[in-house]
Parts: C-alpha cells; sequence; structure tokens
C-alpha cells in the first residue's frame, strides 16, 4: 500500500513537470538573445509592445531580410523580397558585402532590376587606418556623380566627414556631437561654404536611442529586454510626401 502511494506521488510529481515544460514551450519568448542578428524587416500594423519578439501576423510587406556568411558576417541584404507559396519570386534589389582578411568591410554592391536583370548601380569600397579606423569612402554610381567621403577622428571619434565630388571639390560636410556617455546626439549637415542645411539629433535613454529627429519629421524607437531594437515608427511633418510607416524588425533565434 505505501508503495502503490509513493508510486502515485512520483507519477503526480512527472506529471506536473511534464506540463510545466510543454507550457514552457508553447509560451513564446517576448525577448530576443541579446546581440541577436536581424533576420529581416517588415511592415506591420499589429505590434504588441508587451512581446517584441512575436512574429508579426499581419505583414503589409518585406522590407529587407539578412543573411550571413559562416563567420556571421553581413554577406546579403535582399530588398523588398517577394515570395508565393514560399519561393522568391520577384527582388526589387539587393546589396552584396566583401570583407578583408581582417572581417573589415572592404566593398558593398548595390543591385537594382532593370528590365528583368539586375545591374550594378553602386559599388563603395572601404579603407581603413592601421588602427583599424574608416578613414576613407568610395561611392561610384552609374546613376548619379561619384563620390568620396573622408572620416576624422579626435582621441578616436568620429568627429567629422566630408564629402568630396569626383574632382576633389569638396560638396558637403557633416559635424558630429556627443553627450558625456559617447551617445551620437546631434549630425550638422553643412554646405561647403560653411551654411548649415539642418540637423539630425537623438534622443537617448539609458544608452539606447529612443527617437530621431530629422528634416522631415522624427523616428520613434522600440528595444527589447535584451536591447535589440524590435520597432520603427515615422512621424512625418506635415507637407511631407513620405507616408508614414510601422517597421517590425525580426532576429535570428
Amino acid at each position: 500500500m505505501k508503495s502503490k502511494r509513493i508510486s502515485l506521488v512520483l507519477l503526480g510529481l512527472l506529471i506536473i513537470i511534464v506540463s510545466a515544460c510543454i507550457k514552457e514551450e508553447d509560451t513564446p519568448s517576448c525577448s530576443y538573445p541579446e546581440n541577436a542578428k536581424l533576420k529581416r524587416i517588415v511592415s506591420c500594423s499589429d505590434f504588441d509592445p508587451t512581446c517584441p519578439a512575436l512574429e508579426c501576423k499581419d505583414i503589409a510587406s518585406i522590407e529587407e531580410e539578412y543573411e550571413y556568411d559562416s563567420k556571421g558576417r553581413l554577406e546579403r541584404v535582399l530588398v523588398r523580397p517577394r515570395y508565393e507559396d514560399g519561393i522568391l519570386t520577384r527582388l526589387f534589389s539587393r546589396n552584396l558585402y566583401e570583407y578583408n582578411s581582417k572581417d573589415q568591410l572592404v566593398k558593398i554592391e548595390y543591385y537594382s532590376l532593370f528590365q528583368d536583370e539586375y545591374y550594378i548601380y553602386q559599388t563603395n569600397t572601404f579603407t581603413y587606418s592601421d588602427d583599424g579606423k574608416k578613414i576613407k569612402e568610395n561611392i561610384e554610381s552609374e546613376n548619379q556623380d561619384n563620390q568620396y567621403k573622408l572620416y576624422s577622428y579626435s582621441e578616436n571619434i568620429l568627429t567629422r566627414i566630408d564629402i568630396y565630388d569626383e574632382s576633389d571639390v569638396l560638396d558637403d560636410y557633416i559635424l558630429l556631437e556627443y553627450d558625456e556617455s559617447g551617445n551620437l546626439i546631434k549630425e550638422a549637415i553643412h554646405n561647403y561654404d560653411g551654411k548649415l542645411r539642418y540637423n539630425i539629433s537623438h534622443e537617448f535613454e539609458n544608452g539606447l536611442n529612443v527617437i530621431s529627429h530629422h528634416a522631415t519629421g522624427s523616428f520613434t524607437k522600440t528595444y527589447d529586454e535584451n536591447e535589440n531594437l524590435v520597432f520603427v515608427q515615422s512621424d512625418y511633418l506635415s507637407g511631407s510626401s513620405k507616408g508614414n510607416f510601422k517597421h517590425k524588425y525580426e532576429y535570428y533565434n
């Protein structure tokens, strides 16, 4: 009799443990892992701020999808892919990324669709200093004038970007400002003659950029508990030709 009671108790404990495991598996995590790799960005109207890691059920469109190589480096970005029955049928454009032996990004090729064929419409190449800082970016374009950018640093912090045309004439420059914690709080874009064109400002909470203010409007950003960016919502100024968006960021688990 005593043996039977013990067996029943053990059986009851086993049922409780199994039920708890099933419940845990059925309950989705509401945060992505720390430093999770971005999987895709979708236009989403049913974002749930109480559980940011839930996949969007009402997807208007896929804006971008991200693919990585065996080293975990970003390798390809698919822009506005379209699928039918899980098969990729159309792609607005794609970006390909190349790295050197030091795992530094050295080239981005931008492909666009034209008359059912993809062509490279822009190529960006990057040069680094001996201590690993990006110091130059060349931009070769099929549709616009070629440019290059020079990056300047003060105490290892990027403070200025000069933008030149292919004739070595200064077009614009950008001055960068930071707060005491090293967060980028202001980007001041100037004409070649020093006249301010516009500012881009950033607000931070607990080290996270929660709002960015541009000349055309503002962008509010939401993060999960592991500080992964999960939602961006635009608020363009009245009179802007751009339509507002709600973008959900989804990551690999």
